[in-house]
């Protein structure tokens, strides 16, 4: 016998029928909750950032109203972007509002966004543009110490930095309450120098980079090598497990004696009192090429090649036992670089096993 199939057929239609719709349309509105992009605002003076604020419910769909937008502290304005050109959800309902967050002075505060009838608080930190720093001396010698101080309410970090419009200084230390650094700025720098690796008491944990609002004229005479080793200052010599460093500028008029076959070169003397491995550095700005050798003697009849290649920084580390050497610092390729910058370390002794 056949088995008809015209009621499980007109079944099936009428299921089709029933399940007809939107089946998550229960939940809609369900779970509403405020949410801005960005949560966090981060700001720097003078600055503006936008904050766009909408309602969702658990699903991510975009529920109509309108925002209202109430600051919790000082430094900062926020206003709605009345120019703002809204999305909608489908239809004339406004889904969602801009509002403009402006820094005015340095600061840690928030503002109320509300909206819906819930509210959400906003974080809002103003960065600092500039940092009102002191110099022990805004005028300092070639290769002088200067004092860096920091204002009230920030402080350097073990990884305090200090660049020049000419580039990277050297930090020699930092204050053990953060405070302040002593540092060495580039030869020939001008104006403001931008300070590193700081953070300030309102805005705990974020690590600040600002150009320092007085300024600095750094001499740009030489330290200086000389263009003989027969007349080569003495370099600082650095105690066991340190560094010395300095400046020189790139004059670079003295002939080259080392072999290195170089087109220029300046000659430093280093009298050496402990058996030790010494490493040296050397690295500039610019494009020039630089090589540095290590002469035993002012002929440069023998020597050791501390950084002669094509890199930049050059170095090289090699033994040394007490006497007196003379460290060339080679023009091999290239203009002569404003300025150099050589470093010297002395390197502990190794144990077994390191």
């Amino acid at each position: 016998m056949t088995r008809s199939k015209c009621g499980l057929l007109l079944l099936l239609a009428a299921g089709v029928g029933a399940c007809g719709g939107d089946p998550t349309e229960s939940f809609k509105e369900e779970g509403q909750k405020i949410v801005t992009d960005p949560a966090v605002v981060r700001v720097n003076q003078g600055a503006s950032v936008f904050v766009i604020a909408q309602l969702q419910d658990n699903q991510g769909n975009q529920l109509a109203t309108s925002f209202e937008a109430t600051p919790l502290g000082g430094g900062f304005t926020v206003t709605r972007d009345t120019s703002y050109l809204e999305t909608t959800n489908g239809s004339a309902l406004k889904t969602r509002e801009r509002f403009q967050v402006t820094g005015v002075t340095p600061s840690s505060a928030a503002f109320e966004i509300s909206g819906g009838g819930l509210k959400d608080t906003i974080p809002v930190g103003v960065l600092p543009i500039d940092v009102a720093a002191s110099f022990s001396n805004a005028a300092p010698a070639l290769n002088e110490s200067i004092t860096i101080t920091l204002p009230a309410g920030y402080k350097f970090g073990a990884d305090a930095g200090v660049e020049s419009n000419l580039g990277p200084g050297l930090v020699e230390s930092v204050a053990p309450d953060g405070s302040s650094i002593v540092a060495v700025i580039p030869p020939g720098s001008t104006g403001a120098v931008t300070l590193s690796g700081i953070t300030a008491d309102f805005l705990p944990g974020i690590p600040l980079s600002v150009p320092s609002i007085d300024v600095v004229a750094a001499s740009a005479v030489g330290f200086p090598g000389t263009d003989a080793p027969t007349t080569a200052p003495a370099l600082p010599v650095p105690a066991a497990g340190e560094t010395v460093t300095l400046f020189d500028v790139g004059t670079m008029t003295g002939a080259d004696i080392t072999g290195d076959g170089g087109i220029g070169a300046q000659y430093y003397k280093l009298t050496v009192v402990d058996s030790a491995a010494y490493t040296f550095t050397t690295t500039w700005q610019g494009a020039a090429d630089l090589d540095a050798i290590l002469c035993f003697d002012t002929a440069c009849n023998a020597g050791a090649a501390v950084g002669a290649s094509a890199n930049n920084p050059e170095s090289a580390t090699v033994d040394l036992s007490p006497g007196t050497y003379y460290f060339s610092v080679v023009l091999f390729a290239g203009g002569a670089p404003q300025f150099f910058q050589m470093a010297i370390t002395q390197e502990l002794p190794q144990t077994p096993g390191d």
